[in-house]
């Protein structure tokens, strides 16, 4: 009995949110990582830099160039702000956090021989890959329709006792929706329009990685380096979706329909890379990410409030056909990300500055889910998660994104800055097939034999459309501000 209720709430669920799992699936393949100072600083363009925590996650084998062991930790703040235009009204806010970029141990062993198995550096650390803090709000007056229509044309020639408990039984049991008298089941609504909309977008959570890795360097001119990755994963999320009746056209006062999702997952991927220096100031290298494979845990629950000038209110939960309240919606399912292919070069110029640029390949198009649970029958359409696969084939597109940065040296003092240009991941004709970012970093730093401080700041700037439902699209300007201080030891 429960394995059919939980079959019937994923019946309920699936079939309204189809372009959730779409987008989701985007949301935790593209990686902005906030790791050391330096690395973000230089525009995360370190795949032949190496020497530094985050190679443990770009490429391992930038781990082989140390020659002393270190011990860093890199907090930090994040602000994500947001702006919203929606039928001429523009809304803003912004969340703030703190967070830790990275911390982590390499421990560097040397031969003292100039040839063959020069050195060997194991390292293990964690880096902050995606902050999914936000908050976005959405606000206009909608003179065309109402999410109240949807809900009457998804209900219209079904019982009410059929109708989905996660959405338009909800509105029915807060009187959004009622059938038409004498009708074959079809509805009517109290909204009018034009109505007052307001869309609240608040989502938390993070994405990060716990590399386990190896660096060897091979007569200081080859290095090559593996690693093994875990990657932990919360996401949540509320959407809050309001309508007020601001002109009195009836008794309709306004509803709040909310639903929320709660995601926990763990990965696990690994990566191998490789540096080599042919001449002494010229590196080039690359490194291949092989797909991570997320274990995911979801929750999902819907409620509607609903209000009305001559006092009546209802407060409405999901039920089943006997009115009985349905539990909160429970899944486990596999996502795998795609491979990424990195390469990149850099030049030293004497010891007064450096210069790198790296070239990430990524087909997003590649993404696939997996069900999780063998027991169910795999066939039904409404619960095997595979079917959005081709929903992912059709809408994402494979991307170059591209970094550079550079350094110049005073010293023990060090001036950084670089930038970052991803493409959109949509095909043409999608509706965000322009939703292109660009990150711009900068920062300085201060070295001497056995202590380092890193000061990075990045500005990464990212537009999308947002479509509410129907086609009501609202423009998104949203903006992530971090800054993360590395304080590093050798010894």
């Amino acid at each position: 009995m429960k394995k059919i209720t939980t079959l019937l709430i994923a019946i309920a669920i699936i079939i309204p949110v189809k372009a959730q799992y779409t987008g989701q699936a985007l949301r935790f393949s593209q990686t902005y990582p906030a790791m050391t100072a330096r690395s973000m600083s230089m525009g995360g363009a370190f795949t032949t830099l190496g020497g530094d925590l985050s190679s443990a996650y770009l490429n391992p084998a930038g781990l082989g160039v140390y020659r002393k062991s270190e011990l860093t930790f890199s907090p930090g703040f994040v602000n994500a702000t947001s702006l919203s235009e929606y039928y001429g009204q523009t809304m803003d806010d912004s969340k703030f956090r703190m967070i830790f970029g990275n911390i982590g141990y390499v421990s560097a062993f040397n031969s003292k021989k100039e040839t063959g198995l020069v050195g060997v550096s194991f390292a293990i650390s964690y880096n902050r890959l995606n902050d999914f803090n936000n908050n976005i709000i959405i606000k206009g007056r909608n003179p065309d329709n109402s999410l109240a229509d949807l809900f009457m044309d998804n209900a219209n020639g079904i019982h009410p006792d059929n109708l989905k408990p996660f959405s338009e039984r909800l509105a029915f049991d807060a009187w959004i929706i009622d059938t038409i008298p004498g009708s074959a089941y079809y509805y009517e609504t109290p909204v009018l329009l034009p109505v007052e909309q307001r869309k609240t977008i608040d989502s938390k959570g993070r994405s990060g990685e716990l590399s386990f890795a190896l660096g060897m360097n091979f007569s200081n001119v080859f290095y090559f380096g593996i690693s093994m990755g875990m990657q932990p994963l919360h996401y949540e999320e509320t959407l809050i979706h309001g309508e007020v009746d601001f002109e009195n056209l009836n008794n309709f006062n306004n509803f709040r329909y909310t639903e929320t999702l709660d995601l926990t997952g763990s990965g696990i991927n690994f990566k191998i890379g490789f540096i080599a220096r042919p001449v002494n100031f010229l590196r080039i290298g690359g490194a291949f990410h092989i797909p991570t494979f997320y274990y995911i845990k979801e929750t999902y629950d819907a409620n509607m409030k609903s209000f009305f000038d001559n006092g009546d209110s209802y407060t409405v939960l999901p039920t089943d056909i006997n009115g009985d309240i349905l539990e909160i919606g429970a899944f486990k399912y596999y996502l795998v990300t795609p491979l990424k292919a990195m390469g990149g070069a850099s030049v030293q110029i004497g010891k007064i500055a450096l210069l790198a640029a790296d070239v990430e390949y990524v087909n997003y198009g590649s993404m696939r889910y997996r069900n999780y649970d063998a027991e169910y029958d795999l066939t039904d359409y409404y619960y095997d998660l595979t079917t959005h696969n081709d929903e992912i084939r059709d809408t994402y597109r494979p991307v170059l994104n591209i970094k550079g940065g550079g350094e110049l040296r005073f010293g023990q003092t060090s001036v950084r800055a670089g930038a970052g240009y991803y493409p959109s991941p949509y095909k043409k004709g999608e509706l965000n097939e322009k939703a292109k970012a660009f990150e711009f970093t900068s920062g300085v730093g201060y070295r001497d034999k056995n202590f380092f401080i890193d000061l990075g700041f990045s500005a990464l700037l990212h537009n999308e459309k947002y479509n509410l439902y129907y086609n009501n699209i609202a423009d998104l300007r949203l903006n992530r501000y971090s800054m993360i201080t590395t304080v590093g030891f050798r010894f």
